[in-house]
């Protein structure tokens, strides 16, 4: 079980000018990766690979690029992430019999094995982690998030909010 590293110096009010979407969700991202990859350490998966095991056990024999677009990476990323899941037994591809050149993903039993073994613990984390909440603003904070995500869907893509590259100028001496 993963050990709750907290300590009370670390816990400071978020400023009001920081009480903004984009800060607060960011922020909230980076905590859900800190206690995920808690539990993970020591089971050579990171955080995206568990994400991706996650959406292939939900919806086995789903096409790679149903994924990419369900988790909001980008096709190229996914593959590799699933070589990689590939390379450890956690997944296989198959041949999509309506697609030939398409993919279907399925989970096998090693990595069903590694999800159900890890699950009580991401449970217990989520749960820690909601814990200033009670049981209803859990259910509805949830819920709410999932609204604004499916609202939002079009700026759900990969690569979207990077900075464009930066055009030279004739001018501008190349270093």
């Amino acid at each position: 079980m993963a050990k709750d590293r907290r300590e009370p110096a670390e816990l400071l009010p978020v400023l009001p000018s920081f009480r903004v979407p984009a800060h607060l969700a960011r922020r909230f991202h980076q905590i859900c990766l800190g206690v995920t990859a808690e539990i993970l350490d020591g089971e050579d998966i990171s955080p995206m690979q568990w994400s991706v095991l996650a959406a292939v056990l939900e919806e086995p024999g789903s096409a790679q690029a149903h994924v990419a677009r369900r988790l909001g990476i980008d096709v190229v990323t996914l593959g590799q992430t699933i070589d990689v899941l590939e390379q450890k037994g956690l997944v296989k591809r198959q041949a999509d019999p309506a697609d030939r050149r398409g993919r279907q993903l399925f989970i096998t039993r090693r990595g069903t094995e590694l999800r159900l073994r890890l699950r009580p613990a991401m449970l217990e984390a989520q749960d820690r982690l909601l814990s200033p909440l009670n049981k209803t603003e859990r259910v509805t904070l949830l819920d709410m998030l999932a609204r604004v995500v499916v609202a939002n869907g079009s700026y759900a893509r990969s690569g979207n909010g990077r900075r464009k590259p930066r055009k030279r100028s004739g001018s501008d001496p190349v270093s």
